[in-house]
């Protein structure tokens, strides 16, 4: 679970930085088309440009909207402290149990076999 989670925070951060470069792209975009004088076939070719960039960044935005209501409505932030929460316990749990099985050479998989 916790790695599913991890992908998921990895996804979003992924598709944050690659809609920033969109971003980067269509201001690009806009400040050469401000600044330059383009004929019609020229302007027509940077119409397309900027419609392609668009349309990638509104694919990346929808993915990364999906995202975005996924961790909200898992509420992952709370799940995720939880389960360390859990982990550390647990971990305190073992290593007060040590002290009693401490030199033993068997442990739980082998009797569980």
């Amino acid at each position: 679970m916790i790695t599913m989670i991890n992908q998921i925070n990895e996804d979003k951060v992924r598709l944050t930085k690659l809609q920033s470069k969109y971003d980067l792209k269509v201001s690009n975009l806009y400040h050469e088309m401000e600044t330059k004088n383009f004929n019609a076939s020229e302007g027509f070719k940077k119409y397309k440009e900027l419609q392609v960039i668009l349309r990638e960044r509104r694919i990346v935005k929808n993915e990364l909207s999906s995202i975005q209501a996924l961790l909200s409505t898992l509420n992952v932030k709370a799940f995720e402290s939880q389960i360390h929460k859990s982990l550390a316990k647990v971990k305190k749990y073992d290593e007060s149990n040590e002290k009693y099985t401490d030199g033993w050479n068997i442990g739980i998989a082998d009797i569980m076999v």
